[in-house]
């Protein structure tokens, strides 16, 4: 029982490391930030430090000191300068009264302490979740392969074997981070940060808009998600852009309205920070700049012609210089991610337009294969499948390749009448006018549900101030307002909570050693055949990798996955002679094994039946594994010449 509450206190406590540190550095930058709610100050501050972070973890990789001591020692002293100023505060009695604690003796109070409490154990239930070993599939494929290389290297480093080997690396310096803290789980609790961190900023705006119901309501829409839950648990990177996505948007929202420069270029930091995460991000970069552009030339212009509104803060505050600072601290935080892509590839934002991309990463049989995946649609691309999204993305999660079956709450389905409601309520607006014209971008190219994920807090927000805006005309009791934003809070809740409990069952309590470790990877599938190659095979070996990406975190050996985009064209067709020159070429490459996970291999992937010992693939590579999944062969020793 002792390593049960040992092991997610130790990793929660490098993780409360990391998120504190990431909060000191972040006030640095926003300190004389005007925020509403402390809530609000701590989401921003976190945000921004966690990002500024990887962008001094990025640095370090490039001047090839990513050790594991440097990291720590940057740690410390984060927390270190973090704590000194808590003390400070204390003693200048600069933070916040909390309020006494007779004020709960009543019946508001008490239920208050009801919801404070179901709210922490549900979090307890989330952060239970992740303390499983990775074994999503984008996650073990190439996202935490890339963050332990670089940390293994002390650099960055091109890893060329797996489906992605350079992507933006903004959420793989903080995959790095957590494992130089401490191991893999605490990567993968990253994510977690930032889910928790979006629900927060949910429930912040929710205060700003003088309405904490409908904020506790829409983070718990956000929380009850169960393909949102699924991504928070592992070391994908699509929690992470919705999170800077959606402060930056959240940012920009709160410089519309009062004009503040600060706010300007916190909103253009955030953006920036998403576009390093991934490159989908850019979409938002380049709206936003716009949207700057915009006010710049409204202040522009006479006032007759633009009109005149009392409500509205002078646009005359917002000059050039502040436009232009605006635009440079987005470069600023975009460039080290895309000149690294540049520098390798010739194209800022590959996979995306391979064609322009030079050497490898432009070859024709990679354009033919990432444009096939661009193009690949759900439905045909026409006004009512795009209308009718909502629903089918509950009735068919499987056309959008949602991620295990997982797919999003139903109540979604009914963000469209906020369409309907934007037309008169100018805040919600705002939220479908972003959720759309992304939706709309997503539309166009694959359409893959997780990818919509940025557009989600925006159609939660745009949905239930809708609700907000009907419920205030049908009535003005408080108490029915509270009652309808609790059910639907409740209700969310336990939609994602049902979902993370039945995963929790399957799963059982969390390996927190070595041996109830390897037994909970033993029924990934596939794993027994990776465990055969690294008890055989030296660190100077190769493996090719058909059929098994989901595995190549878990090789000890350097992957080469035959299903990855760089190495399209290049399957075998298990028939020799055929395949002799298939064999030639990996014997260039230095492969020394091969492993193949036959079992429900794709349809364009045909493996011949026969008797492998009597009858094998290729003669240069012997078979010496085997069970119902996977099946790994060893290149046969070159017998040495003989001396005439």
């Amino acid at each position: 029982m002792g390593a049960y509450i040992i092991w997610p206190i130790a990793h929660v406590g490098a993780l409360a490391m990391m998120l504190f540190a990431a909060a000191g550095v972040g006030h640095l930058f926003l300190r004389k930030c005007d925020f509403d709610s402390l809530v609000e100050r701590l989401v921003f501050t976190t945000a921004i430090g966690l990002g500024v972070v990887a962008l001094l973890i990025f640095a370090l990789a490039l001047a090839g000191v990513l050790y594991q001591p440097v990291l720590l020692a940057l740690t410390m002293i984060c927390d270190l300068c973090t704590a000194c100023y808590l003390i400070y505060l204390l003693k200048s009695r600069r933070l916040l009264d909390l309020p006494s604690w007779r004020q709960y003796y009543s019946r508001r109070g008490a239920a208050i302490i009801l919801l404070v409490i179901i709210g922490l154990g549900y979090w307890g239930l989330l952060l239970l979740s992740t303390q499983y070993p990775p074994v999503h599939w984008d996650a073990i494929a190439y996202h935490l392969v890339l963050s332990r290389a670089y940390l293994t290297a002390h650099r960055l480093v091109l890893v060329m074997g797996i489906p992605w080997p350079v992507t933006p690396a903004l959420n793989h310096m903080l995959f790095t981070w957590g494992m130089a803290l401490k191991d893999d789980i605490v990567a993968q609790m990253m994510e977690h940060s930032f889910l928790m961190l979006t629900a927060a900023g949910l429930y912040s705006w929710g205060k700003r808009e003088r309405s904490a119901l409908l904020g506790l309501a829409a983070a718990a829409l956000w929380l009850g998600q169960p393909l949102v839950l699924w991504l928070g648990e592992s070391a994908y990177v699509d929690v992470c852009l919705a999170t800077y996505v959606f402060l930056g948007v959240y940012a920009l929202r709160v410089f519309w309205d009062g004009r503040q420069s600060r706010w300007w270029y916190l909103a253009m930091a955030l953006l920036g920070m998403a576009s390093g995460v991934k490159v989908s991000g850019c979409f938002f970069v380049i709206i936003g700049g716009m949207l700057g552009l915009w006010v710049m030339g409204r202040s522009l212009m006479p006032a007759k012609l633009v009109g005149s509104d009392s409500n509205k803060p002078s646009e005359s505050q917002f000059t050039w210089r502040v436009l232009v600072y605006g635009w440079v601290v987005v470069l600023v935080t975009m460039l080290p991610w895309y000149a690294f892509f540049t520098y390798y590839t010739g194209n800022p934002v590959w996979p995306a337009f391979p064609q322009f991309s030079r050497g490898v990463w432009g070859a024709p049989a990679v354009v033919e294969n990432m444009n096939n995946w661009y193009k690949n649609a759900a439905e045909p691309r026409t006004l009512l499948n795009f209308l009718m999204l909502p629903i089918d993305w509950i009735r068919y999660p499987s056309r959008f390749f949602a991620e295990v079956g997982l797919t999003l709450c139903p109540m979604i389905v009914a963000w469209p009448l906020s369409w309907i409601i934007a037309l008169r309520n100018r805040s919600v607006r705002w939220w479908v006018l972003w959720a759309l014209s992304f939706t709309f971008y997503w539309f166009l190219f694959a359409h893959q549900l997780r990818y919509w994920l940025p557009a989600l807090p925006f159609a939660i927000l745009a949905l239930y101030e809708s609700i907000r805006w009907m419920v205030e005309r049908l009535s003005r009791s408080s108490v029915s307002h509270a009652v309808i934003w609790t059910i639907l809070a409740s209700s969310a809740v336990a939609w994602g909570g049902l979902g993370i409990i039945n995963e929790i069952e399957i799963k059982g309590k969390p390996p927190t050693d070595k041996d109830e470790r390897e037994a909970f990877l033993s029924l990934l599938n596939g794993y027994n055949g990776v465990k055969y190659v690294n008890s055989h095979a030296s660190e100077a070996d190769k493996v090719c990798v058909i059929n098994g990406a989901w595995l190549n975190y878990y090789f000890k050996p350097q992957v080469l996955d035959l299903f990855a985009p760089l190495q399209s064209g290049k399957l075998p067709s298990f028939r020799w002679p055929n395949d002799e020159p298939w064999v030639r070429w990996l014997e260039s490459q230095n492969i020394e094994w091969i492993f193949i996970n036959h079992a429900n291999a794709p349809a364009f992937m045909t493996v011949p039946k026969q008797n492998l010992v009597l009858n094998p693939f290729w003669p240069d590579y012997q078979l010496v594994y085997s069970d119902s999944l996977t099946w790994v062969f060893r290149h046969k020793p070159v017998p040495p010449d003989v001396a005439s």
